[in-house]
């Protein structure tokens, strides 16, 4: 009870997020089951490392698979993403939630992963798929499932002796209940990459990806600072880049020039990057030579971004693009502003990447007379 009392505390819609408090000791592969609720969709269960166990197969931190200490609690659970030329079927964990999310909120989905010291190979494709039911055995073979959540670099994870994070925010539809975790690409789409076996360590390698998995959650970011777990080799945040250029060259109309220009914004602020103000700039020089045209500057933000600030940054926005354009030559009558917050995303995509190109101030001929 006071297990259950502190994830609900924290907000977490995950339950056992780190595969504690297994029902009774474990003996054998696949009994993913003892970590209520857990469990997998297909024949190949998940298996549990723990140190309630019957031998040290199953055991923590060593175990049939290498040595690997928990990111938090006792225990953790193992699936296999991948196997040389698909010898050994691939498991998964699937759980329901605490509750459904709810239509068009933004939640922190995140997981942690090492792979297994005996492992041959190490492979990309690590994802969690959310859904209003449970994922079928048959969907998975078919290769229907589309996870929501994967580094956005889709990188493989060959990290042997910490913990690696993945996380990203996800925009809900609405009703979903599931959360899946594992490799949903066909063979054709997986990266391996081959191992060597770390100095000191007994036992012969696994032909496949095998990877511990601990720390799941599924957050509310209404409740969170930040969904932000991928680093640069310094150690800092990396820093999300979009931006769409619109060559001089093109011979195209000049509202047309103008509102595919679009001016893009760090999250949480207001300030003009120096690509920007080119974009600023070329605009204003349009304006400039067509002073009968009426634009409507309006700005945005993403959801993530939304419930950290107060304020109207998508106003905020949209003014300083505004008062940029006027010291650069437009005509300030001319000009209307608007801030809309989130209500009107560019795209549904809850990357980082994705979020990015929703921090934006666009432009809209509404006169040329």
């Amino acid at each position: 009870m006071l297990f259950v009392a502190t994830v609900f505390a924290q907000g977490n819609l995950v339950q056992n997020p780190s595969f504690e408090d297994p029902t009774k000791k474990i003996k054998e592969e696949g009994s993913i089951d003892l970590a209520f609720p857990w469990e997998s969709p297909t024949d190949k269960k998940a298996d549990l490392f723990n140190p309630k166990t019957k031998g040290e197969d199953w055991g923590v931190p060593k175990n049939m698979y290498g040595d690997a200490e928990p990111k938090s609690g006792e225990g953790y659970a193992g699936i296999l993403i991948h196997s040389y030329k698909e010898s050994e079927p691939r498991s998964y964990l699937q759980m329901k939630l605490t509750a459904g999310l709810e239509e068009e909120k933004v939640y922190c989905v995140k997981m942690s992963v090492m792979l297994a010291m005996l492992s041959k190979y190490a492979s990309n494709n690590i994802g969690m798929h959310l859904s209003d039911k449970p994922v079928s055995a048959e969907a998975l073979a078919e290769g229907a499932i589309t996870p929501q959540v994967i580094h956005s670099q889709n990188k493989v994870f060959d990290e042997m002796f910490d913990w690696t994070d993945i996380c990203q925010t996800y925009i809900a539809k609405g009703g979903e209940k599931y959360i899946t975790i594992g490799n949903f690409s066909g063979p054709d789409e997986t990266q391996e990459e081959k191992m060597k076996k770390p100095k000191g360590v007994v036992g012969q390698q696994a032909r496949g990806a095998y990877y511990y998995i601990d720390d799941v959650s599924v957050m509310n970011m209404a409740g969170v600072d930040e969904c932000d777990c991928e680093k640069d080799a310094s150690g800092k945040s990396l820093q999300v880049k979009y931006s769409k250029e619109v060559s001089s060259d093109l011979e195209v109309d000049v509202t047309e020039d103008i509102e595919m220009t679009r001016i893009y914004f760090e999250e949480t602020s207001s300030n003009i990057s120096e690509n920007a103000m080119k974009d600023i700039i070329k605009v204003a020089a349009l304006l400039e030579e067509h002073p009968s045209y009426k634009v409507k500057i309006t700005g945005h933000t993403d959801p993530v971004e939304e419930v950290k600030v107060t304020g109207d940054v998508s106003l905020q926005r949209a003014e300083t693009v505004r008062d940029a354009l006027i010291e650069n030559g437009a005509y300030e009558k001319k000009l209307l502003v608007v801030g809309v917050q989130d209500f009107d995303p560019a795209t549904e995509d809850a990357s980082a990447a994705g979020q990015a190109q929703n921090r934006r101030v666009q432009f809209e001929v509404v006169s040329t007379e």
